[in-house]
């Protein structure tokens, strides 16, 4: 299993980094389909975790992530534990799209709020869109 965690300050930039660093990483393991799926669902989380954890001057944000021959795990963690952590519909604002497609795409997800918020998802390396 290969596996590698990157932490980041909650810049601006950090969903774009994420992306970069995982396309980096995995993109000779990974068929173009999954490759895009994980891109798209880093990109997401990552979103996600910025907007929404309630971070302070200080704080990081992490990404992991893991392949083997039948999963892809992919955990964004970041210290805010208050909110709820939920998919919903796609709001008409542009909204609601991140844990939204967490579900429609992944093959399981889950949150984990012993320390912090870590929300992860698990793909095929072999399948995408």
């Amino acid at each position: 299993m290969d596996a590698f965690e990157i932490s980041l300050d909650p810049a601006p930039a950090a969903a774009t980094t994420a992306r970069v660093e995982v396309t980096a990483r995995l993109a000779a393991r990974l068929c173009a389909g999954a490759l895009e799926d994980v891109r798209l669902l880093v990109t997401e989380l990552m979103t996600n975790a910025l907007r929404h954890g309630g971070l302070r001057p200080g704080d990081r944000v992490s990404v992991k992530a893991s392949i083997d021959q039948d999963v892809v795990r992919i955990e964004v963690s970041d210290p805010g534990r208050d909110g709820e952590v939920a998919a919903r519909e796609p709001g008409p604002r542009g909204g609601g799209y991140g844990l939204y497609l967490v579900e429609q795409l992944a093959r399981r997800w889950g949150v984990d709020r012993r320390e912090g918020t870590t929300v992860w998802c698990e793909l095929s390396p072999k399948s995408g869109r």
